[in-house]
């Protein structure tokens, strides 16, 4: 059997083991919206939903949507059942994911680009913090204040913006090892990769053995759990 079918089966088995312990362990979306000012989510809504609106920024607003996706991201990644951590979510959006874990105990800072101003908005809704950075290849995140028991990057884009040339390792590396100047000891590296293109691979045979040369864990070829910080 060949090395890379044994992964994707043995992605595939724990895949399937952490929707069952999901199953048994629900985290009702009620639990959440109890924390959102109905009369200002209502505004903001209202605000985003223009007709005739070429934008499509307004779909950040369908909380019940958003929040779903963004709690079986914390189950994934066992946040609920986790002591408190203090995360930095790279690419936040509309910062659901922060949103969830704050509700859980933990706390988070975001980055992402200062556009669109729903992103802003959706932040203060939801009682957190984020700042204004645009991940380049080889360009170091901003400084910070603080470090981070755990460093979160969902449906990455960085990697691929402007139809550019998909990262290779190189650039990967670099990545990581700037990433890693922001964990405290033990902390961790999460990555979900979005298709480099339509219907495409998640990334190159290279990136992946690179990603796993550095210790990572994948499940279903895109989402990578990289070692403790030593």
């Amino acid at each position: 059997m060949k090395l890379t079918h044994k992964l994707k089966k043995f992605a595939r088995v724990e895949t399937f083991k952490r929707a069952l312990f999901s199953s048994f362990r629900p985290l009702p979306t009620k639990r959440f919206l109890e924390q959102i000012d109905p009369v200002e989510l209502a505004r903001i809504q209202k605000a985003y939903d223009q007709p005739g609106e070429a934008s499509n920024w307004r779909k950040y607003t369908d909380v019940n949507v958003f929040l779903k996706m963004n709690i079986h991201r914390v189950q994934e990644l066992a946040l609920d059942k986790s002591e408190p951590l203090h995360i930095l979510d790279i690419g936040s959006g509309a910062g659901y994911f922060l949103f969830v874990c704050r509700v859980l105990g933990h706390t988070g800072y975001g980055l992402d680009l200062r556009e669109p101003e729903l992103y802003e908005e959706m932040f203060r809704l939801f009682g957190l913090k984020r700042g204004v950075h645009r991940v380049e290849n080889f360009q170091p995140l901003p400084e910070m204040d603080a470090k981070y028991d755990l460093i979160t990057a969902f449906s990455i884009v960085f990697n691929n913006h402007s139809k550019a040339t998909p990262w290779g390792t190189e650039e990967w590396d670099y990545f990581l090892k700037n990433a890693d100047s922001h964990l405290k000891p033990g902390g961790r590296i999460f990555l979900n990769l979005n298709p480099m293109k339509p219907g495409g691979p998640y990334c190159s045979d290279e990136v992946r053995d690179f990603f796993l040369s550095k210790g990572a864990k994948f499940d279903r070829d895109c989402n990578f759990l990289f070692p403790p910080k030593s």
